[in-house]
């Protein structure tokens, strides 16, 4: 249906929610170019967010899933108030990911090589002890956020790494707004906790 969007490396600018509904909307009538800055837009996001829930191995395998079921699903899609393209996409993600770990039958955590982890850092001072103290407080982080529950750490990722609003998350998780606040404090506390521990 589609072909592979851009091959070049370009940094994705961030587009507006009526932007990204416009090139959804060119897309649904078969517009490959729409799609491929659809893909290119949300491309690294969704697979960040799987990358955190998922082995290594595992992530390629199911962000080509995702994108499957986008592709299958994006004529189905229609814009609702409060849950944009985005969120659509990845509620997908976060089924495929419950699924995954369904068939599995894990206790969902998330399992990362800390080596590709930290290579993933960017430094905008490249001193050698300002990238040591980086690497530190990016490592004490990242134990940390393996040590809350997974339902906090997916709300904290949704909400400070990728940047979606709380309405948004409501959405995607299928939990009411208020009680993403109320998650969300939960998690910052138990986060806090450990950093300090």
């Amino acid at each position: 249906m589609f072909s592979s969007a851009r091959t070049d490396s370009q940094p994705v600018e961030e587009l507006s929610s009526f932007s990204l509904e416009t090139l959804v909307v060119a897309a649904q009538a078969g517009d490959e170019a729409a799609f491929g800055e659809i893909y290119d837009y949300l491309f690294e996001r969704i697979w960040r967010y799987v990358s955190f829930r998922v082995d290594n191995e595992e992530t390629e395998d199911l962000v080509s899933e995702i994108w499957l079921k986008i592709i299958q699903n994006l004529k189905k899609y229609r814009p609702q108030a409060g849950a944009s393209f985005k969120s659509w996409a990845f509620r997908i993600a976060h089924n495929l990911v419950i699924d995954f770990y369904r068939k599995k039958k894990d206790i969902l955590g998330v399992e990362t090589d800390e080596n590709e982890f930290f290579t993933q850092i960017p430094d905008t001072e490249r001193t050698p002890d300002v990238v040591a103290l980086k690497k530190s407080e990016y490592k004490d982080l990242h134990a940390a956020l393996l040590k809350i529950k997974p339902e906090h750490r997916e709300i904290l990722q949704l909400k400070f790494l990728e940047g979606f609003s709380n309405k948004e998350i409501a959405a995607i998780t299928k939990k009411k707004e208020g009680h993403i606040r109320v998650l969300q404090l939960r998690a910052l506390r138990e986060i806090r906790e450990h950093i300090n521990a």
